[in-house]
This record gives C-alpha cells, sequence and structure tokens, in this order.
C-alpha cells in the first residue's frame, strides 16, 4: 500500500449554502431529461413515431450493455484526469453540449424517418445520450463523495443533490410528460428548449461548486481492470452492487410502465402527470426527513426500512383497477418517499465504502466505484424497459388502442406490483449482511486521517540530529 498525502482531514469545515446549490444545481437537467426518456419514450416512440415497442425495447436493452463499458471507462478516466481545473469538473463540462444534442435528437428525428432507418436513427440517439448522461452522472457523484469527508455533511451533500434531482424529476413528470403528450412538435419544442437550460444550469452549477481536493489528484488507480477488480474484491461494495441491481429490476419498469397502466388499466389518462407529481413531490418532502433521521440513526438501518417500505408500496399495485386513483396515489406516497432514502443515505453510505477501499489500497477510486453501482441500476432498469417491450408485444399490445386485452392489462399489473415486490424482498433480505456500521467507519477515517497527517509532516534526520 503507497503512502497516501493530503492537506485536509475529515474535520472540514461546514460547506456553504451556495456550493450545494451549485453542486445540486448541476444535476437538475439531466435527470429531467433521463427520466422523461425513461417514462415516456417507448409510448411516444411507438404510438407517435411509429417504432416497434419491441425494437425499442431492443436499443434500451443495448444501451444498459453499453453502459457496461462506459460507466466504468468514463470512472476510472474521471478518476485518473490531472488538470488544474480538477479531475470531475472537466468531464462534468464537457458532458452540457453532448447531453443537449442528444436529447433532442431523441425527441426530433427528421420528418418523413420510419423503418429500419427510424430505428437506426433512435439506436444512435439513445446511445449518445446515455453516454452522455453517464459522462455527467458518475463524475458528479464522485465529486459529491470528495467534498467532504464528515458523516453529517455527506448526507446534506447528497441530500442537495437528490433533492436538486427530484425538482428535474418533478418537471419531468409534469411539464415534460403533458408536453410530450401533447405530440411530436410540442416535444420537439421541449427539447429544443431543455437544451439550452442544459448548458446553463450544468455550466453555472459547476462554477458554484468548491474547488476540488488537489491531494486527490493521481490517486484514482493507472489500471482500469484493477480498478474494476478492487470494487469486486470490496464486500461492502460487492454486496451493495448486487442489493442495487435486484432493487432496480424490480422497480426499473415502473417509470415505463406508468402512462400505459394510467390509460390502459386506470382509465384515467388525463392524470399521468398528476400521479407521477405525487411520487416526485413525496420523494422531494421525505429528503429532509431522511438526512435529519440521519444525525440520530444509522444509514443502513434506515435504508433497511425504506427498502420495505418500498416493496410494500409498489405491491399495493397487485389491487390496481379501473378508476383506482386512491390506490395509486397511497402508493405513489409510499414508493417516492422511500426512494428518497436510497438516494441520499444511501450515496452517502457508498461514500464510506469508497473510504473503506482507500484503507485498503491506499487509493481514491470515486469513479470506478460509483461507474460501478451506477451501472448496475441503469442495467437492471434497462432490463426492464426492455421486458416491458417485448411482454406487450407478445401479449398483444395494440398501439393507440381504446381497449387492451384482459391478458395485456394483467401483463402490465404483474410488472409494476409483482417484480417490484419481489425485487425489492430479495434486496432487503441480502442488506440485512451489510455490516459496515458507523463505528468501524469511524475507525476507518481516523486510521485514515492519522496517515495523512504523517505523510504531510516533514522528514527530519532523527533523534539526536544536529548540525
Amino acid at each position: 500500500m503507497r503512502a497516501v498525502s493530503s492537506t485536509e482531514t475529515s474535520a472540514t469545515t461546514r460547506l456553504t449554502t451556495r456550493s450545494l446549490v451549485g453542486f445540486g444545481l448541476a444535476a437538475v437537467p439531466s435527470q429531467f431529461m433521463y427520466i422523461l426518456i425513461l417514462i415516456m419514450y417507448l409510448k411516444y416512440a411507438v404510438d407517435d413515431l411509429g417504432a416497434s415497442a419491441a425494437a425499442v425495447g431492443t436499443i434500451f436493452l443495448v444501451a444498459k450493455l453499453w453502459d457496461a463499458v462506459s460507466d466504468p471507462l468514463i470512472g476510472n478516466l474521471s478518476d485518473r484526469t490531472q488538470s488544474r481545473w480538477g479531475r470531475r469538473r472537466p468531464w462534468l463540462c464537457v458532458s452540457a453540449p453532448l447531453l443537449s444534442g442528444f436529447a433532442i435528437m431523441v425527441w426530433v428525428p427528421p420528418a418523413g424517418l420510419d423503418g429500419a432507418w427510424l430505428i437506426a436513427w433512435i439506436t444512435v440517439a439513445v446511445l449518445g445520450f446515455y453516454t452522455a448522461f453517464t459522462i455527467f452522472d458518475v463524475p458528479h457523484m464522485a465529486l459529491g463523495a470528495e467534498l467532504t469527508f464528515e458523516r453529517q455533511e455527506r448526507n446534506r451533500v447528497f441530500g442537495i443533490r437528490q433533492a436538486m434531482r427530484i425538482l428535474g424529476m418533478l418537471a419531468a413528470g409534469t411539464g415534460g410528460a403533458y408536453l410530450v403528450q401533447q405530440g411530436a412538435a410540442t416535444a420537439a419544442l421541449m427539447s429544443y428548449v431543455a437544451g439550452v437550460l442544459t448548458l446553463v444550469f450544468v455550466i453555472g452549477g459547476v462554477s458554484l461548486t468548491p474547488a476540488e481536493r488537489p491531494d486527490f489528484a493521481g490517486r484514482g488507480g493507472d489500471n482500469p481492470f484493477r480498478a474494476v477488480r478492487d470494487v469486486f474484491a470490496n464486500r461492502h461494495a460487492r454486496l451493495l452492487l448486487f442489493v442495487f441491481f435486484i432493487e432496480s429490476i424490480g422497480s426499473g419498469g415502473i417509470g415505463v410502465l406508468t402512462p400505459f397502466v394510467v390509460e390502459y388499466v386506470m382509465k384515467m389518462q388525463e392524470i399521468v402527470p398528476i400521479l407521477l407529481g405525487v411520487f416526485m413531490v413525496s420523494s422531494l418532502a421525505a429528503v429532509p426527513l431522511w438526512v435529519w433521521l440521519g444525525n440520530f440513526f444509522e444509514k443502513r438501518r434506515l435504508w433497511l426500512f425504506a427498502m420495505v417500505q418500498g416493496g410494500i408500496g409498489y405491491g399495493l399495485l397487485f389491487w390496481l383497477g379501473e378508476g383506482d386513483w386512491l390506490l395509486m396515489t397511497v402508493s405513489s406516497i409510499l414508493s417516492g418517499t422511500a426512494s428518497a432514502c436510497g438516494s441520499t443515505l444511501g450515496q452517502a453510505l457508498k461514500s464510506e465504502v469508497i473510504d473503506f477501499d482507500e484503507y485498503q489500497t491506499g487509493e481514491r477510486k470515486e469513479g470506478a466505484y460509483f461507474a460501478g453501482w451506477s451501472f448496475m441500476s441503469k442495467l437492471a432498469a434497462g432490463i426492464m424497459v426492455g421486458v416491458v417491450g417485448y411482454s406487450l408485444e407478445l401479449t398483444g399490445y395494440v398501439e393507440n388502442a381504446a381497449e387492451q386485452t384482459e391478458q395485456v392489462k394483467d401483463t402490465m399489473i404483474f410488472l409494476m406490483g409483482g417484480v417490484p415486490l419481489v425485487g425489492y424482498g430479495i434486496g432487503s433480505l441480502m442488506f440485512t449482511r451489510f455490516s459496515l456500521s458507523e463505528a468501524e467507519h469511524a475507525r476507518i477515517r481516523a486510521e485514515l486521517d492519522s496517515r495523512a497527517f504523517e505523510s504531510s509532516r516533514p522528514e527530519t534526520d532523527g533523534p539526536g540530529h544536529s548540525d
């Protein structure tokens, strides 16, 4: 293990509101576009553009398989980047125009494009967008883990990040979903406006974020394959990777299924934005609650409770039927508040797992770790989008039909209620084995601070030396 040097320790000062808001602000537009594509694009591509549901589902699955390459690659490259702007800032700034361009390409194919050429266009646009999203999201999460070592401050960092992300999600689930429902022309105008705002929010937010830690430069690991190996060799990270994958398999189809279920099962298409808004608002309101509870209870205990709550919330949808807006609302509130825990305290817990890696290897590989977790959740979501697309086609879904068969509707309900219930149940059981307690992390953090202090002391020639 090589020696580390550090100019700062975990006893960092409290981050300013300006710094926190700047850090979170950059995440708003990427999350808006990511969620809008997730929840609305399959239906838009099938009903408005005329693409095959199975073909579009396959494209999303391929995009997630591509993430298996791009996520760890970007994570390791950002860990190894050395510049006067830091390790993460160059990647965040490069991502802004890429996110804008590919998002516009997704929603605005050339007029008259159809058949194989339309599928080719969608393939390039979706793959390009998800690559751009990785270029932003992985370095941004990694930067959050580096801003502070202090437990409660990390809760605040990821709390504000999640709150800002939820604002983007809320805008996508309400205003964005409504605009997409108005047709291709409105969706195109929306994408152009979102593209401009992406440049403003990302570049502006990055400019407000605190300077990166210069002592982390050059400590990201030299070999991307060894970085991936280290992630999987870390027993705490390995368990979280599995839990994230199982949990995301459960919930991965929720977003894309919501417009279908509300229209064809509940017969209430006009309330899609309202129900998505209930989920987002519940999640947003729960962020400060989870951060506050994190001051009194261990994050791992709170997260386990939230997993169980999320499984129950989604499981209620087994009983969903025509006009059941109240049941859907209760489910959205339970699952929405639960989801906020994993995205706040769960992210802070990941930072502690990264500290454990530094304790073992002497390196700071935030990018590699967050890339691994990001890939697992995106892979699971992509698999479920593919499953939804194939399931709808195999059970006889007819685009723009006033009524679907009972088999189609039963399939929608099972994928939206049963699969998440099973996924969260397995994830909860596995997470009970997570053993990195806050007391153990405090011991590790103290040892790392001690190493940093010793390595920063000036060398002497030993006791008794004199000129």
